[in-house]
């Protein structure tokens, strides 16, 4: 299956970025704030973000990477462990369709792609290699 991870790579193509996630760990999307959604690059950065599942920290790229014996009920268990029932977003759609979001999200691109968040749009930003055939 192929997720989204933290990298490092690209990072300071934007004058906004950082890198606060452990690298290659699992990361997920937050919810953008209305003032996120308006302008990414403001003060709050929820909306040029991933959230790092281990750490709990922000990064503003992420690797399309693949693994293979990952099932989705695992990345599911983990996505779940990782945060609280406090997330908006999973009190306004049922956590299954997070899940599902985050997997469809990570299969638009080759693994290697790295990306970034503007507002609810991802972005390729660089491939680092070829995707193994």
């Amino acid at each position: 299956m192929q997720v989204l991870v933290a990298t490092k790579a690209t990072q300071g193509a934007r004058r906004s970025d950082f890198a606060h996630c452990i690298n290659g760990e699992l990361v997920w999307v937050l919810d953008a704030c209305a003032a996120s959604r308006r302008n990414p690059d403001g003060r709050c950065p929820c909306g040029r973000s991933f959230r790092g599942l281990s750490s709990d920290e922000e990064t503003t790229t992420a690797l399309v990477k693949n693994f293979a014996e990952l099932t989705r009920n695992e990345y599911a268990k983990a996505l779940h462990v990782s945060h609280d029932d406090s997330c908006a977003v999973c009190r306004v759609r049922p956590f299954s369709q997070v899940v599902d979001e985050l997997i469809r999200l990570a299969g638009l691109w080759p693994v290697g792609t790295v990306v970034e968040r503007r507002g609810y749009t991802l972005h390729e930003r660089f491939q680092l290699w070829p995707a193994a055939g």
